[in-house]
């Protein structure tokens, strides 16, 4: 049986017995503890120019990040479409230019559809 989810080999199966060193060990809670670190070091994006490229977090999105690990229950007063999401069943709303029309669906279900249609 493969190790690697699908096709892709950057994702492993579920339920697979893996053994750690004591190194990995401790990176493993250091990036438990550190949702930045853990960001910084270990997250990529796909840049069209540039191919996939470490994720560079803005002043901003660390100050959240932080609040959030260290605090159960966050307020947050920011502007629209400044990079925050809290998850995949976050519900938004969207209007059609054309027609007017409103529907409201989660992020999930958003990335879903267009994920398809592309």
């Amino acid at each position: 049986m493969d190790k690697q989810y699908y096709l892709n080999p950057n994702i492993k199966r579920t339920n697979l017995e893996e053994s750690y060193t004591p190194e990995q060990v401790q990176e493993y809670i250091r990036c438990s503890q550190d949702p930045v670190y853990f960001i910084q070091k270990y997250v990529k994006i796909n840049a069209l120019d540039e191919g996939l490229v470490p994720f560079s977090l803005r002043g901003y999105q660390e100050n959240l990040i932080k609040g959030y690990h260290e605090n159960r229950k966050c307020i947050v007063k920011s502007s629209r479409q400044s990079g925050k999401c809290c998850g995949i069943n976050t519900p938004i709303r969207l209007r059609n230019k054309k027609t007017g029309q409103i529907i409201q669906m989660t992020i999930g279900e958003f990335y879903e559809h267009n994920k398809n249609n592309m």
